[in-house]
């Protein structure tokens, strides 16, 4: 190249260059970082990673959507080299695209470089929740209609289309308070600030959203980047004197408000706060400056005393975050607390929470006399919470007094409590065979049957193989035995020895042809919706009862089609169908509910129980214009179709029916109660939260059963009882939250109910969630925690007295995100601190044999999340890492419980493969011992069975599947020795009730009502009556 072309180039490329410097300087100059005392980014996006072109939501980025999804495309400019996202909503509804984060309580700073193409932008939003949760805003900018405006309208300036604008929020959440600075990014200036007050008092920030203006609102979005102001504590110690107190809730750098009770001794306390970046705040105990990790003695004013500390930025001086200690100074020789008594047949027992006084030594049991004397009657050591008083009369009624007793030989003053021992009337069950099945594996045929509930403990049994018997002397420590001499075609019988109640002799049982037995189904023909839409059908959920009264269970199991919906979706569904089947395969009938019944997890419970005491199992759901009962018989107007053109069902009547269990036949039909009324009334108007339904069975009078149906949990909670006694239909009670004095109940339902007899009384309440029932259709409490995804109610920790709630919570201004309670009372016994999610999923079961009682943990992210917090059952976190959150079931021969879940893919279809793992509790991981390959889960990540229940076999629960293409149900039993013998599960009233209402909702597992794990007690007697098909018992 010639000297002169090489230097005219080189003139043509500076040109060029000082073009791009003077149009960058004009368009969108270098402008400063803000000085920030940042220490977690919380959204940070600039766009630049992602090539040209369309942009999806949600795929590998952490940008979501709600409403209408707005067009995003990224745009790459050559002359400016900005590379930013073209956001536009081209539907005539609402649309918002944000990102979630972690909840922020203190303080916050925000920037975003936006530009306004248009009149027609939308709005900026900062608020706890999801990105549309407008009504938790505390940061609002409209950004549209040729301004850029706060919360309040003075606060405006005009915008000019071709402009960029930072937009910049340092954000005081404890103050309430924020602050914007709009800068011109053309030139660099700031051109307007204000102060404003937030729109909505909220306690977190958790989330940015941006709304756009329906049909064609667009905002352009080159950097979004959000970080907090870390105001926490990373750790707080009190010490007094030798006593160190302890902090309630336990310290998480999230929660502010702390109780700590101390002793009456105690008169100055020891603080040390540590700020988890000591460099960028300052520290004040009280009204005094402290130093970040060193102690400061703060004096105690009287018996109670708050005790402030604060956090305070260095950088903006005026944001802080105040930690607060709520001291209690006890009395002296303080009572015990929440002393709680339960009457038994012959026997009271007591029980109550310990003194933190560090002399208390033991608990002394008095029992007033008939001359009001008191008499020591139990004497209950530091560590123990429980007495049992037993020896005393029914129907007496006997006075208690309970002290606390102390090193230097004082008492409390006491707490005084009555209780009548009775003995309560039988609860009327099923009556079932022995269950007996024999399994070939490695070593032989492994056998297995039930114990009765009205089986005597001093029973044994003989076992035969071909008319023959296998042992020598009566096998009475388990129900299960492993056959060396058995082969693939050997019959098996037991033989009851010992014992004056129940069948001598069983059933015979052929040996199973493989691992799992095959019940062969009708899988119904594909279908075509009013849209010309084709859809198939897959098995679903199923129940189990005794529906020919032969001593073993059938199987009930939905059919839903590939359309079915969630109640968020719209669009038509195929009918719903409900089969019976017999344990061999026998089909019994089939109901299709009818197009006036939408297919979905929400829309039909099956409840199958012998309601009526015949010793035949009736099955009972929600029913429409246009259901066929199981003998073809249409229900209402066969005609009649009231889907909208979105599919979802707002009018027509609703109906619930009774059927007979052995046939399918229709008994009774009723207007479905409460009706839907204004649809906007639960919640929203287009068809969601109306059709939000759930059901099960409880034994409201203490002896024979009732069926509960269930209408809202997320705003209007209405509950409806019935009696089918005589063949008559009456309904017992209706609680509705909309009925004054019950408006706290309202929001308070989870996505499925529990049922036991929390305050033992003999008759069972409802707990909702949030809430319980009392047996009498009034309410019992109320913990106005909200909403949820899941609960688990047992008795959790034995060494408390009464049983225990474990539940998670979605709304995340709930104090905790999920929480151990007091089912009697609904009392929070511990929780584990807000995250500021919704927390989907958590689990209690008995898998860490170190820790007395069952474990509890919640999910801390996403469904399959493998962190969150693993928690005994007193409340002590062991663990950040967690196991599958989904079912637990009894499996193998221990008194832990196994863990059930899937294993998930979604190519080339979503699908879940079944599996069950153990937890290694020692390595902190899942160990699987066994998949069930050939088979799928149900209902897409929630991953349950078809069904879960003790339905043959010992005490171990079997698995019900189906198999890939739906054509057979895959039974599942397990053929793991044990050394334990329990009564079957199915004879135990909280258990038995659970398979009832499994199949509602978010399903969920099966729990006992007394504690079964490592460590545990023998359960009390099953105080039962059964009913036999043709007998008068």
């Amino acid at each position: 190249m010639h000297f002169y072309k090489r230097k005219q180039l080189s003139r043509q490329i500076w040109s060029r260059t000082l073009i791009m410097i003077i149009i960058l300087s004009l368009v969108y100059p270098a402008v400063p970082a803000s000085v920030q005392a940042e220490n977690t980014v919380l959204v940070n996006e600039d766009f630049g990673r992602y090539p040209s072109g369309s942009f999806t939501i949600g795929s590998g980025n952490a940008w979501g959507k709600e409403g209408a999804a707005p067009v995003v495309r990224i745009v790459k400019e050559t002359v400016t080299g900005i590379t930013y996202a073209d956001i536009k909503n081209t539907s005539s509804g609402s649309s918002y695209i944000g990102q979630r984060f972690a909840a922020q309580t203190g303080g916050m700073v925000a920037e975003f470089d936006i530009r306004i193409p248009g009149q027609n932008g939308g709005s900026l939003y900062m608020m706890d929740g999801k990105i549309n949760a407008t009504s938790a805003a505390a940061v609002n900018t409209g950004i549209g209609s040729g301004s850029i405006q706060g919360t309040f309208s003075a606060n405006r300036i005009a915008y000019d289309p071709s402009t960029w604008y930072r937009l910049q929020y340092v954000i005081n959440i404890p103050g309430q308070t924020y602050k914007t600075t709009i800068t011109d990014l053309s030139t660099g200036r700031i051109i307007a600030e204000w102060q404003e007050a937030f729109r909505n008092k909220v306690a977190r920030i958790s989330s940015v959203g941006f709304y756009l203006g329906r049909d064609g609102g667009t905002i352009q979005l080159a950097n979004a980047h959000v970080t907090n102001l870390d105001l926490n504590l990373s750790n707080l110690q009190v010490k007094a004197q030798d006593f160190t107190p302890g902090l309630t809730p336990g310290f998480d750098p999230s929660v502010l408000q702390y109780q700590m009770e101390v002793p009456y001794s105690v008169n100055t306390l020891d603080i040390a706060a540590t700020a988890s970046d000591a460099d960028k705040v300052q520290l004040n105990v009280g009204d005094r400056p402290a130093t970040s990790g060193a102690s400061i003695p703060f004096t105690l004013d009287g018996l109670s005393t708050t005790i402030p500390i604060r956090v305070i930025s260095d950088t903006y001086t005026d944001i802080s975050r105040t930690y607060t200690l709520n001291v209690t100074r006890l009395e002296q020789y303080p009572d015990l607390r929440y002393v709680t008594s339960e009457a038994h047949n012959g026997k009271v027992k007591i029980g109550w929470e310990e003194t933190i006084d560090p002399t208390y030594t033991e608990a002394h049991i008095y029992q007033a006399q008939k001359n009001q004397k008191l008499k020591l009657v139990d004497t209950v050591a530091r560590g123990t919470y429980i007495s049992t008083i037993d020896k005393l009369k029914n129907n007496t009624t006997y006075t208690f007094v309970v002290k606390a007793a102390f090193e230097d030989g004082s008492e409390s003053a006491g707490v005084t409590l009555q209780e009548t021992p009775v003995q309560l009337p039988p609860l009327q069950m099923e009556y079932l065979n022995r269950g007996l099945v024999a399994i070939p594996k490695a070593g032989g045929i492994y056998v297995s049957w039930r114990l009765l509930g009205t089986d005597p403990d001093s029973i044994g049994f003989d076992l035969y193989r071909d008319g023959k018997k296998v042992n020598t002397d009566p096998i009475r420590s388990t129900t299960n035995f492993l056959d060396a001499g058995g082969n693939r075609q050997s019959t098996y019988y037991v033989q009851a020895v010992g014992g004056k109640v129940g069948p001598k002799k069983s059933e015979t049982a052929k040996v199973w042809s493989s691992d799992h037995l095959s019940i062969p189904l009708r899988k119904p023909a594909d279908g075509k919706t009013v849209t010309g839409e084709v859809y198939s059908y897959s098995a679903n959920d199923a129940t189990t009862a005794d529906l020919d009264g032969d001593g073993q269970y059938e199987i009930i199991l939905k059919w839903i089609p590939s359309n079915a919906k969630d109640n968020s979706q719209s669009g038509h569904t195929g009918s719903t169908l409900v089969d019976a089947y017999k344990l061999d395969g026998t089909f019994l009938w089939r109901v299709a509910l009818g197009p006036n019944i939408r297919s979905g997890a929400h829309y039909l419970d099956m409840m199958a129980y012998d309601l009526d005491g015949d010793g035949r199992a009736e099955v009972a759901f929600r029913t429409a214009d246009g259901t066929v009962d199981g003998q073809g018989k249409v229900i209402g107007n066969a005609n009649a179709r009231y889907a909208n053109e979105s599919g979802y069902i707002l009018s027509g009547p609703e109906y619930f029916s009774i059927f007979e269990g052995i046939t399918g036949r229709e008994l009774v039909t009723e207007n479905y109660e409460p009706a839907r009324g204004d649809v906007a009334s639960w919640g929203d108007s287009y068809g969601n939260r109306v059709d939000r339904f759930l059901a099960t069975i409880a034994y409201l009078d203490g002896e024979r059963p009732s069926l509960v149906m269930q209408r809202g949990y997320y705003t209007r909670m209405v509950l409806v009882a019935y009696d089918w006694r005589d063949g008559k239909l009456t309904k017992r009670w209706t609680f509705d939250s909309s009925t004054p004095g019950n408006e706290k109940y309202a929001g308070q339902g989870n996505h499925q109910l529990s049922v036991a007899d929390v305050d033992n009384d003999g008759k069972d309440e409802i707990i909702t969630g949030a809430a319980a029932i009392d047996h009498n259709g009034s309410g019992l409490w109320v913990s106005g925690l909200g909403h949820g995804d899941a609960m688990h109610v047992s008795d959790l920790n034995p060494q408390r007295l009464g049983l225990e709630e474990w539940a998670v919570q979605e709304n995340t201004n709930a104090a905790y995100s999920a929480d151990l309670k007091d089912v009697r009372t609904g009392r929070v016994l511990w929780g584990q601190p807000q995250l500021g999610i919704d927390v989907g999923r958590g689990l209690s079961a008995d898998i860490d044999p170190r820790y007395p009682g069952a474990e509890m943990w919640a999910i801390d992210g996403e469904w399959n999340s493998a962190t969150g917090g693993l928690f005994t059952a007193s409340g002590e976190k062991i663990a950040s890492r967690i196991p599958s959150s989904n079912f637990a079931i009894w499996w193998d021969g221990d008194l832990s419980r196994e863990l059930l879940d899937h294993h998930f893919t979604t190519e080339p279809v979503r699908q879940g493969v079944p599996k069950i793992d153990k937890w290694d509790y020692t390595n902190e991981r899942l160990r699987n011992l066994i998949t069930f390959t050939g088979n799928l889960s149900n209902n897409d990540t929630k991953g349950n069975p078809a069904l879960q229940a003790d339905i043959l076999g010992d005490w171990r629960e079997e698995l019900v599947l189906r198999n890939a293409d739906s054509t057979e149900l895959h039974l599942y039993s397990t053929t793991e020795q044990t050394n334990y013998r329990f009564v079957t599960l199915m004879h135990d009233a909280v258990y038995r009730l659970g398979i009832a209402w499994q199949n509602t909702g978010y399903n969920q597992p099966p729990h006992t009502g007394y504690y079964l794990g490592t460590g545990m007690e023998q359960p009390e007697p099953s105080n039962i009556r059964v009913i036999q098909w043709g007998s008068k018992s």
